[in-house]
């Protein structure tokens, strides 16, 4: 029943962005324009909105999938720390960008958010010292640890500052959420 839960969870967490971009091509204003723009104080609330929105439906469909394993799988090891590394790596995560993204960008996507799930999975289990929690990181590590490679790499129009704070805060969260009771 848990996992039932946890699926319907992830389902409805990830139905949001689809949501925003169904909305994006009914009506007239363009929501994308406020995803997040580091350095420009109207583009703090990218932020918080930067990761429900996305550019086309490929980006969105891309970012569907391992949002929906990694959220499935965090839910799954604890719902109440996997609620608090999504706020850590949302707010740490997009004020880094917004501190250190080039200018004159505009961020949006989820995968901050994934690469900052990755980065949470991949370390929780090391800075719990839990054998569940440490399989989990292994698993993650071998499913998604190619995915890192692309923190290496610099493609026009992929915000790899997003990629790379995402993880960053993720490896942050599990460090930070290390001695909270997992319930």
């Amino acid at each position: 029943m848990k996992i039932q839960n946890n699926l319907q969870i992830a389902f409805a967490a990830v139905s949001i962005p689809w949501m925003v971009y169904i909305s994006n091509l009914i009506f007239p204003v363009d929501l994308r324009l406020y995803g997040l723009r580091p350095g420009h104080l109207d583009g703090l609330w990218g932020i918080v909105f930067s990761p429900f929105l996305h550019v086309s439906r490929g980006h969105l469909i891309a970012n569907t999938g391992a949002l929906l394993v990694l959220l499935s799988v965090s839910l799954s090891f604890s719902r109440k720390l996997t609620f608090l590394a999504f706020l850590i790596i949302a707010f740490v995560g997009g004020g880094l960008v917004w501190v250190f993204g080039k200018g004159n960008t505009i961020h949006i996507g989820s995968s901050g958010i994934i690469f900052g799930l990755i980065g949470f999975l991949m370390f929780v289990g090391f800075f719990r010292r839990e054998w569940t929690a440490l399989v989990l990181s292994v698993v993650i590590f071998f499913v998604y640890g190619g995915a890192l490679l692309s923190l290496l790499t610099y493609v026009p129009g992929i915000s790899w500052e997003g990629h790379l704070f995402g993880f960053f805060s993720g490896v942050l969260a599990a460090w930070w959420t290390r001695a909270a009771k997992k319930r």
